[in-house]
């Protein structure tokens, strides 16, 4: 078995290693050839977790360009040198965007051995996509696009297999995204905002409240720098919750960070936020995590 790298040639018969500096030759035990393949393995391959955290669900499809339930109906093999492989779709409902034909998945269409960030995606496998275009025009979607698998469990790693916390997941978010659609919301915005005020705490305000929903979505709208101009309710709760949520929504506080650095924005914005409703009686609560 060969593993090739820029700078590294191993020969397991008999350990040979060399490096830019380095070049050495001597037999070892053979448990000590087999750990140590095993770690090259684990380093070539990326077997590392990919680091990415999971998005909201307003954040993944405000900053998509394409949003869709898909399926996948044909792959085609990695070009050299790229590390992406198109794939052709059959649209099953269109959320937002324009109609396309086909897609980018970055990872490898052999299902080998990439980076930890690769995902293969079999034909016939139907999903949410939620696709950014990049600078050639294609539409691309990753492991940390977000994308939500419909007929395949990710929790169980099986077709059809789903607990019942997925399924709820799954239909709240099929939910959100038919409101969304009803409403219009097409528009693109790829800033990243984090809030920089206690609105979990305020939330907290509203353990035990029992409410027929379960989700609140909201508009913000920035004049500039952040400061909130208006908010308007996309789908609420109920009028006198609204009002409540809206009230405390104008007093937050929001910013943004570039490569480790806090942006300024000298231009109106608009932040989608969505306040969620978990439990029932008195274990009920709202939060701003898409649990």
């Amino acid at each position: 078995m060969f593993l090739k790298h820029k700078n590294l040639n191993l020969n397991i018969g008999k350990l040979r290693f060399q490096t830019r500096n380095l070049s050495c030759s001597k037999p070892l035990p053979l448990i000590m050839k087999k750990i140590l393949l095993l770690t090259i393995i684990l380093f070539s391959s990326g077997a590392f977790a990919c680091d990415c955290d999971p998005p909201k669900i307003t954040e993944k499809y405000i900053e998509s360009d394409f949003v869709a339930n898909i399926t996948i109906v044909k792959i085609y093999p990695n070009k050299e040198n790229e590390l992406g492989y198109k794939a052709d779709i059959k649209i099953n409902e269109l959320y937002k965007g324009n109609v396309l034909k086909s897609i980018y998945i970055y990872g490898r269409s052999d299902n080998g051995f990439g980076t930890s960030c690769d995902i293969f995606i079999p034909v016939k496998t139907k999903l949410i996509a939620y696709a950014r275009k990049n600078k050639d025009g294609n539409y691309g979607i990753g492991m940390c696009s977000g994308i939500m698998y419909l007929n395949y469990s990710q929790f169980f790693k099986k077709k059809t297999l789903k607990g019942k916390r997925e399924l709820e997941k799954e239909n709240r978010e099929l939910e959100i995204l038919n409101t969304l659609k009803s409403k219009n919301i097409q528009y693109v915005n790829k800033i990243r905002y984090q809030e920089k005020s206690n609105l979990y705490k305020d939330l907290e305000n509203f353990k035990g409240v029992k409410l027929n929903k379960r989700f609140g979505l909201y508009e913000i709208n920035f004049s500039n720098n952040f400061n909130i101009k208006s908010i308007s309710t996309v789908s609420g709760f109920e009028n006198e919750i609204d009002n409540k949520l809206i009230s405390i929504l104008s007093k937050t506080k929001w910013t943004s960070y570039e490569s480790g650095k806090e942006i300024i924005i000298p231009h109106e914005t608009k932040l989608l936020i969505g306040i969620y409703y978990y439990g029932n009686g008195n274990q009920s609560f709202l939060t701003q995590q898409y649990l």
